[in-house]
């Protein structure tokens, strides 16, 4: 073997005796000591509970439902005055198909007119429509998502026109004569079928047209809500209720509506605060304000009644929902309470930097009962993401030996 291999082996022995040696000097010192490592953490200090709607509502009945069927003029929601007619009575089912059917035949008939005219194809070109068709694709898969299934509608027919459109200037299709031939035909043939309705169903008041009625609407009074005792707000959430047999839909008086729950007691908000509210069927955020809490005796509960002005179909077809009441959410590095030291007047933590042990801020954003949180950042003077953190004092030994410019201070915060 010549000088030079032994050189080499000698300076790789030397190498991995002292990195042997480093490690278990490291070793010796970390396991000395009780560390925990630096990690995010959430604290999401929302309140969930269930609740119920209440709404100023009046039923509308009608006397004669086993003599025709029903057809509805209004969408919920839909605002109708005092008298309205609010539905027509029809001797049979057909009679209602045969309207609807008339109607979205008129409408198809009103597009193809449209699509196929020189005043619309001249003057669109070809890509131009089909990033309309890809971007009414996309419309039409986020409303599946979301499960708004009425609007669906409207984004179908617009998308089929402009399909309509591209086939006339792209040449896939002449014309569309023949089908607007057609269409007319089953136009005539329909209105030969349609008779006049049997009766009108009015509305007993102006509001905001509902076509269900759960039986809850008779339940409480919407004016002496506020007046109801503990024990009678209680009892809303167990009674069953009766829905009338000729109810066939009810009117909102107006866009106000409440909704009551039992939470545990909490300090987080007060009688006339403004809060965000969000139900598990629908992902919107709600704006409420809190008309009143009532502790329920011998309990950790009080009532919550909340009170808002925005009506849309989630607050019209839910009588009792899942909710969640918003507040912060804070997102740090967590932090055991008993790691925390100071050094003079500021706030840290010792931390274990390979064989060194030194003194790091921290920056507190949130205070829970045994920790706390501190501000995610990349200024190393700070606690950062992955340090290990001593959760015991250590002596002025044990840091000079590592690090002999860090102050000790053990006293805890």
């Amino acid at each position: 073997m010549n000088s030079i291999t032994v050189k080499v082996l000698g300076i790789a022995l030397s190498v991995f005796i002292l990195i042997m040696v480093g490690s278990q000097i490291a070793y010796k010192i970390q396991d000395s000591h009780d560390t925990e490592e630096a990690v995010l953490y959430t604290v999401n200090e929302n309140i969930s509970f269930k609740g119920m709607f209440l709404r100023d509502e009046r039923v509308i009945k009608y006397d004669n439902t086993a003599n025709g069927v029903i057809n509805y003029l209004y969408d919920d929601g839909s605002k109708v005055s005092e008298n309205a007619d609010v539905a027509t009575v029809y001797s049979d089912k057909d009679q209602i198909y045969y309207r609807n059917r008339l109607l979205r035949l008129k409408s198809v008939l009103s597009d193809l007119k449209r699509a196929q005219s020189p005043g619309t194809t001249n003057y669109v070109q070809a890509e131009t429509l089909k990033n309309k068709i890809e971007s009414h694709y996309v419309n039409i898969s986020n409303l599946i998502q979301k499960k708004d299934y009425s609007s669906i509608s409207d984004e179908s027919d617009d998308l089929l026109y402009i399909m309509n459109i591209y086939n006339i200037v792209t040449g896939t299709t002449g014309d569309f004569k023949p089908a607007i031939k057609q269409i007319k035909a089953e136009i005539n043939e329909l209105k030969t079928k349609i008779e006049d309705p049997v009766e009108s169903i009015k509305s007993n008041g102006s509001g905001y047209f509902v076509k269900s009625v759960d039986g809850y609407e008779s339940s409480v009074s919407f004016d002496d809500i506020e007046k109801m005792s503990t024990d009678e707000l209680q009892k809303l959430f167990d009674i069953e209720p009766d829905v009338p047999e000729n109810a066939v839909g009810k009117l909102m008086k107006n866009y106000e509506w409440k909704f009551l729950g039992i939470i545990k007691n909490t300090n987080k908000f007060l009688i006339n605060d403004g809060l965000s509210i969000r139900f598990n069927s629908s992902n919107k955020i709600y704006g409420v304000t809190v008309d009143s809490i009532k502790p329920i005796d011998g309990t950790d509960t009080s009532i919550v009644i909340l009170s808002c002005n925005e009506l849309d179909d989630t607050v019209l077809n839910n009588r009792f929902d899942n909710a969640e009441l918003i507040f912060d959410e804070y997102t740090g590095i967590k932090i055991p309470r008993e790691a925390i030291r100071f050094q003079g007047r500021q706030k840290g933590v010792y931390v274990m930097l390979g064989q060194d042990i030194t003194f790091k801020k921290v920056d507190v954003i949130y205070e829970g009962d045994d920790y706390v949180l501190s501000k995610n950042t990349s200024d190393d003077s700070y606690l950062l993401l992955y340090d290990q953190i001593l959760l015991e004092g250590v002596s002025a030994d044990e840091v000079s030996e590592t690090r002999a410019d860090t102050k000790i201070g053990s006293n805890s915060g």
